[in-house]
């Protein structure tokens, strides 16, 4: 296994990698002295690093990572913002109930298949519930209320 990522291995015709250790430094509020102390380096190595001069091995990841209370892949993937607001952001859709349900360790795919069923109903049952009714207890929208099933 991969254990040091650096940056000078690649061709020099290629840009680049863009990490995101300044982001993630910036939006806990720190400054480079005081990651790299909690991380033991120094802040030469923290602004190597965010620069793109300096590689990094997966243990320096690691405790960077937990530094900055995000993930390691957080890190090389994506910004706070862009990190935090795909955990936070509503779930719109069955296929983003799946893949939250399928996220979870230890589901089996049965297990995935009823609580999807589950919070599909629920969601249809409350659907039906706010929709406006006609005199005979129909809904106005013509919307009939469907079993739902997994879209496996």
């Amino acid at each position: 296994m991969r254990d040091n990522f650096s940056m000078a291995t690649k061709p020099a015709d290629q840009a680049k990698p863009s990490y995101y250790f300044r982001e993630w430094r910036k939006r806990r509020g720190l400054t480079q002295e005081t990651l790299a102390e909690q991380v033991g380096l120094t802040a030469s190595s923290i602004s190597q690093l965010e620069t793109g001069k300096q590689g990094f091995s997966d243990s320096t990841l690691a405790a960077i990572a937990s530094a900055l209370d995000c993930r390691p892949g957080d890190l090389l993937l994506w910004g706070p913002d862009e990190s935090e607001a795909a955990t936070t952001a509503p779930i719109r859709s069955d296929q983003e109930i799946l893949a939250v349900l399928q996220r979870i360790e230890g589901l089996s795919n049965r297990d995935i298949d009823v609580a999807f069923a589950v919070i599909s109903n629920a969601l249809n049952a409350n659907k039906a519930e706010s929709e406006p009714t006609g005199a005979d207890g129909r809904s106005q929208l013509g919307i009939s209320r469907r079993e739902s099933s997994p879209l496996r």
